[in-house]
């Protein structure tokens, strides 16, 4: 499975919009990506129709790791820029609400896709592949970006009580420890997150980790 990933940019959106939402691009036409990839516009269009066909929704997955589907994408259109996203990180999952802390404090910087290559042709003068038609896969939200012109515009507001609403439910923690966790991911945010020489899954582990720690200490 090829990848071709971008920088995007964090917006607050107004009070009162729906907690989750995402909006932005996933890949924009005509420009080079470090892997010396080229979109070409029309290359999705194939996809999305069978998509559309099949009524069938994108996955959202952190660090492209289809263990980790962390939302869904429910409007993924071809645009005269690129391709169009809007979507929505399922809160109910523990992952996707550090996902959204990380994205709200500028913790992660990428938005990747993840897509087979169906028909290209290699420009002579750069050595670059024209991508003409790829079949998309899943959209991912990644720590280290490629592009920094594809941009995600929207991200809507979070009650950290939702967070640790979350971790109570889903990770059977008591109310002392869901806020001790929330705490820990605010520190990690503090502390930069994920270090440029750490793999990313591996700073999500060890965030991970901590969680369980704070909960298992205090649940004891």
């Amino acid at each position: 499975m090829d990848r071709q990933a971008f920088d995007f940019e964090v917006k607050f959106a107004a009070d009162g919009a729906e907690a989750g939402a995402l909006s932005g691009y996933g890949s924009v036409f005509g420009l080079i990506d470090r892997g010396g990839d080229i979109v070409l516009p029309g290359a999705f269009k194939a996809s999305l129709a069978d998509l559309k066909k099949r009524k069938a929704l994108l996955p959202m997955l952190w660090q492209h790791d289809p263990r980790s589907p962390i939302g869904v994408w429910d409007e993924v259109v071809e645009d005269e820029k690129g391709l169009r996203l809007k979507g929505r990180l399922l809160l109910e999952i523990p992952l996707a609400q550090v996902a959204r802390a990380l994205l709200l404090a500028n913790g992660i910087k990428g938005l990747s896709i993840g897509y087979q290559t169906r028909d290209y042709t290699i420009d002579r003068q750069t050595g670059a592949r024209e991508l003409k038609r790829v079949d998309l896969w899943e959209i991912s939200l990644v720590t280290f970006p490629m592009l920094p012109e594809a941009t995600i515009d929207g991200v809507k507001s979070l009650d950290p009580r939702a967070l640790e609403a979350a971790l109570r439910r889903d990770c059977n923690l008591s109310s002392a420890a869901a806020v001790k966790a929330v705490s820990i991911v605010k520190q990690h945010l503090r502390d930069g997150g994920v270090s440029p020489e750490q793999d990313p899954r591996d700073g999500m582990k060890d965030l991970l980790m901590s969680l369980r720690r704070a909960g298992a200490a205090l649940a004891d």
